[in-house]
């Protein structure tokens, strides 16, 4: 059997999935075609050989509707001929991008290929694909699950619960992770990943001043004492990884640099406060 590999890795800094976001001025194809376009450069892979892009988005709906990746290829000056496609498994919806891609590769459909994504929450906010008023489950799903189905939140409670995750053991994790990701990026160890945009360099995200009895201080989604808070979610970030895949190996280790792995913190969406954040073109 044939293997991936991963040739190289590019995103863009994550920006506040806010109004007021640094990168919200920026349309969301964009922001996925200046990812791309700097893959390629950075990779010195012909475009005009890429089998397919295959980008991860949820919300498709507004200004990431009708299949954003093929536009984002065409805005970054891809070959007409470059297919791309668009998958929704929604937070999961990158990742499966890069399964897709692997896959292809593995089973000889692909000799190269780039698994992207992007998602723009301060132009597309969650939900917006959902209408008000609209079913998106059908009577099938709601004579199943009389009872609704367990959004993420009461998810999490019941994570936390089983696990018996405290509120101040996470807010604690959350407050560590932040300044591991201030360190990471004072340590030039996302450098090599992120492709600045618009003069936004480093992930909007990261708080290292944060202390646990900040976080104390931020209201539960729930009414459950020791639920999480804002403090360990998503911050509705902008960008995504954009790695690209081959059947030909990259050099070994000891003839290219290495690129250590990020501590934590937003060097990944949509884990940005407190998820730890592995460099996949880690050798």
């Amino acid at each position: 059997m044939r293997d991936a590999v991963i040739v190289e890795a590019v995103r863009t800094p994550v920006g506040k999935g806010k109004p007021n976001g640094s990168l919200a001025h920026v349309h969301p194809v964009e922001l996925l075609a200046h990812t791309l376009r700097t893959l390629v450069a950075r990779s010195g892979v012909d475009p005009a050989l890429i089998d397919d892009v295959i980008g991860g988005t949820v919300d498709q709906v507004g200004e990431q509707a009708m299949n954003t990746t093929r536009y984002a290829v065409l805005s970054a000056g891809f070959p007409e001929s470059v297919p791309a496609t668009t998958v929704d498994r929604q937070c999961g919806s990158s990742q499966q991008a890069v399964h897709f891609a692997a896959q292809g590769v593995l089973s000889g459909a692909y000799d190269l290929v780039v698994a992207c994504g992007v998602e723009s929450m301060s132009r597309v906010p969650m939900w917006s694909n959902v209408p008000p008023g609209a079913d998106p489950f059908g009577p099938g799903v709601a004579g199943r699950y009389p009872e609704g189905l367990v959004p993420q939140g009461i998810s999490a409670e019941l994570i936390a619960a089983k696990w018996s995750l405290t509120r101040e053991r996470m807010d604690a994790f959350a407050v560590s992770s932040h300044r591991k990701a201030a360190a990471a990026w004072d340590g030039g160890l996302f450098d090599a990943e992120v492709a600045p945009l618009d003069g936004v360099t480093r992930d909007e995200c990261v708080r290292p001043d944060t202390t646990p009895e900040v976080l104390a201080g931020l209201r539960p989604p729930t009414t459950t004492p020791g639920s999480p808070s804002a403090s360990r979610r998503s911050s509705g970030t902008s960008p995504r990884a954009t790695p690209a895949r081959s059947t030909t190996a990259p050099p070994p280790c000891s003839s290219r640099p290495a690129r250590p792995r990020p501590a934590s913190g937003c060097a990944r969406s949509p884990g940005c406060t407190a998820s730890p954040s592995p460099d996949p073109t880690r050798c």
